[in-house]
């Protein structure tokens, strides 16, 4: 593992979330049956009109290329976070996700341990020489 693909990890799940609200938002498709209530303007009285057909015919590739993409992004989160549940040092892990999954700063994530700035950043250094060579 490398500190520049884990350092994808929080913008995947980000973009994991965008493409699932994306994908949820394409719910029409050709032959759908839309009921709506209209106001017709000569009585002034709402009424029902049903109205088929609605949807572009491309919504189902769309979609299949969404869900395709979205399983694309979730498969390399899992493989990030099963990395992640991989690292025995329970701090050093815990260290990890607050800073790579949970996109806090070294001061941030010190100030949650109640470590300093400079000891984190040294257990990092620490942990990314030991693990690269």
């Amino acid at each position: 593992m490398t500190k520049d693909r884990l350092k994808k990890l929080k913008a995947l799940v980000k973009e994991a979330e965008h493409l699932q609200c994306q994908y949820d938002d394409l719910v029409c498709f050709p032959r759908e049956r839309v009921w709506d209530s209209v106001k017709d303007y000569r009585t002034g009285r709402p009424h029902v009109l049903a109205v088929s057909g609605h949807g572009d015919p491309a919504y189902p590739q769309l979609r299949q290329k969404m869900d395709r993409k979205l399983r694309e992004i979730q498969a390399e989160i899992a493989e990030l976070e099963g990395w992640l549940d991989s690292v025995e040092d329970p701090e050093m892990r815990d260290i990890l996700r607050l800073i790579y999954a949970g996109g806090l700063t070294q001061e941030q994530a010190a100030d949650e341990l109640g470590y300093s700035r400079s000891g984190i950043g040294m257990k990092l250094q620490r942990f990314w020489e030991k693990n690269n060579s």
